[in-house]
């Protein structure tokens, strides 16, 4: 019995002066990685490239008469001329025709339309050419009206347009600078009147022969001679004046118009004889003469007639005096300045927005180093 209690109280001071247990709990690091994701997008962009046909060189290809590559190759254009049987404007068409085939073109390839000065005919044959879908539509018309729907026409279509002469809105011009030719003709004809008529006093009537029918650009061409005069003779040069030297009829375009505004103004005024006239075209030119003509007023020392365009009839009137200053607009040159802009726009590059002719006056001195007359 001893024995038992004395184990017992042995054991229970080991208990008190054991040291304490100790639990251990293993702890669990749990690490989050986080993983970041790059991911590169490559966006392609299709980057066309420029073609070396650009307007600078191939105009400078038209003017050395050498287009290297034959650019028009397999291209089509359409020309609608404004009226095929003006001398004018056959040869914008002939130089057209002969830069097209020199660039590389075929004929077939080339759709000639006439437009015959005729507003509903361009109108239709803008549909023609809408259905053909050619590269480039080459539009010869002086209706503005008709050429402002053919213009919204084309653009609704695709249709790219170079407007010759008179504008299509939205698309290039290719033709004059009507006032600065205008006041080279003004300033040409006032160095004549001192020269030739020994001043201003001398002259009895300055005629300015306009037409609103063709459109601001054209009337261009007598506003800046009329602004030239008035400039250097003051208000005696203005028909806006009354009593002044000038006078202005609207409504001359061709040779019968001019015929019967001069001999209905020789009838009002049987005095005048010193005159200076300035024409639209050498069309006008020609019906002034035949109305001076007629009327037994003509004597080419008394009449200084300038006129702008200079066709093959104007070059006639120069060498005969008819015509004393012509603005020289060069329409055999005008398919080198056209093929160029047209085949430009085919191959993807810019086209300028105006592209003008240089201007010089011929008259009978000048006349053979530009043009030398045939010899029959």
């Amino acid at each position: 019995m001893t024995s038992s209690i004395t184990a017992i109280l042995l054991c229970m001071v080991s208990l008190v002066f054991l040291p304490a247990c100790e639990t251990i709990i293993t702890e669990r690091v749990i690490e989050t990685v986080v993983v970041t994701v790059i991911e590169t997008v490559v966006e392609t962009v299709e980057v066309r490239k420029v073609s070396i046909y650009s307007f600078e060189i191939l105009k400078e290809m038209a003017m050395t008469g050498n287009y290297i590559g034959d650019p028009a190759s397999g291209q089509s254009l359409t020309f609608a001329n404004i009226n095929g049987v003006l001398p004018y404007c056959k040869l914008v068409e002939e130089s057209i025709q002969q830069e097209w085939k020199l660039a590389g073109g075929l004929d077939d390839d080339l759709l000639i339309l006439d437009n015959m000065a005729d507003p509903d005919m361009a109108l239709d044959n803008a549909k023609i050419v809408f259905e053909k879908k050619p590269g480039v539509f080459l539009q010869f018309q002086a209706d503005t009206h008709a050429n402002a729907l053919i213009g919204k026409e084309a653009a609704e279509e695709g249709i790219y347009i170079i407007a010759i002469e008179v504008p299509v809105p939205g698309f290039p011009l290719m033709g004059i600078d009507n006032y600065n030719a205008a006041l080279l003709a003004g300033d040409w004809a006032i160095d004549a009147v001192m020269t030739v008529y020994g001043g201003w006093e001398n002259i009895d009537r300055i005629i300015y022969l306009d037409s609103s029918g063709t459109g601001d650009r054209a009337e261009l061409r007598i506003l800046g001679s009329k602004n030239a005069f008035i400039e250097r003779f003051g208000n005696d040069g203005d028909d806006e004046v009354p009593d002044s030297k000038a006078v202005m009829f609207d409504g001359v375009i061709t040779a019968d118009d001019g015929e019967h505004s001069i001999i209905s103004f020789l009838n009002d005024h049987p005095e005048d004889e010193n005159i200076v006239v300035f024409c639209l075209n050498d069309g006008v030119a020609e019906g002034i003469y035949s109305g001076a003509e007629k009327m037994g007023r003509w004597d080419p020392d008394r009449w200084l007639i300038v006129s702008h365009g200079l066709d093959d009839r104007g070059k006639e009137f120069v060498r005969s005096n008819v015509i004393d200053g012509g603005i020289a607009y060069f329409p055999e040159r005008y398919g080198k300045y056209l093929i160029p802009a047209a085949l430009a726009h085919i191959y993807g590059n810019p086209v300028p927005s105006y592209i003008f002719m240089e201007n010089i006056i011929i008259n009978s001195d000048n006349i053979d180093e530009y043009y030398a007359q045939q010899l029959q």
